[in-house]
């Protein structure tokens, strides 16, 4: 009796680009393919559209706010000069900041103090030359650093009433339980880049004798500066 040897068949499988081509000439299958290009390219649109809302979100949300405006330019390269009119006394401080570091130059009347800002921490100029551990209170004595504080007065424009060129802020929305309708007051000048801002009422409510709290702030230099020496 005679054994006979089968053989096997090899047969290539299919490639996915195959079958495609044979479901498409097949009216049902052409019908699935298109069916799931439109489903692959509605989900993308979905996807791109909520990407766009998310960056759309970050931006100013208050319809009076300017979002082209210089001060939303204003990250971690820049040069400034804060003028502060608290009552009858100026106070006047120029700095130029870059990345997490900063120089600042504190002018009060005749006097002239010098700091320096390094990852958040304030060093001092002594006598000697050396730069001596600090404190934000000693750099800013007149009025709070938050005051002045970019990111602060963004925030403020955004909880903001714009009437004509002039942005107001309630103190109702400052202060907690603060039921006064009185408000600080925002102008910005584009042209020269300088916001002014009148804290006077914000401060009246802890001292009522304080009849002017001013402060100028003016930038130059935005994302040019290379350097903290002048």
């Amino acid at each position: 009796m005679s054994k006979e040897k089968e053989k096997e068949e090899v047969t290539k499988e299919p490639s996915k680009f195959d079958k495609l081509k044979e479901m498409w000439k097949d009216k049902k299958g052409r019908a699935k393919i298109k069916l799931c290009l439109y489903l692959i390219f509605f989900v993308g649109v979905v996807i791109f559209a909520r990407v766009l809302g998310y960056q759309n979100s970050k931006l100013p949300h208050n319809d009076n706010v300017n979002n082209n405006s210089f001060i939303y330019t204003l990250k971690d390269n820049y040069e400034y000069d804060i003028n502060i009119e608290k009552d009858n006394n100026k106070y006047n401080y120029h700095g130029r900041k870059l990345g997490l570091n900063e120089s600042i130059k504190v002018k009060d009347d005749d006097k002239e103090e010098y700091y320096y800002v390094m990852n958040n921490k304030y060093y001092s100029l002594d006598n000697k030359g050396n730069y001596i551990l600090s404190t934000s209170e000693e750099v800013y004595p007149y009025i709070n650093y938050k005051f002045m504080d970019i990111n602060f007065i963004k925030e403020l424009i955004e909880n903001s009433i714009k009437e004509e060129n002039i942005y107001k802020v309630k103190l109702s929305t400052l202060v907690l339980n603060n039921t006064s309708d009185n408000y600080i007051t925002i102008e910005i000048n584009e042209d020269t880049k300088t916001i002014t801002i009148n804290y006077t009422e914000l401060f009246k409510i802890d001292d009522s004798s304080i009849d002017k709290v001013l402060v100028t702030m003016t930038y130059s230099n935005i994302n040019q500066i290379l350097s903290l020496e002048e």
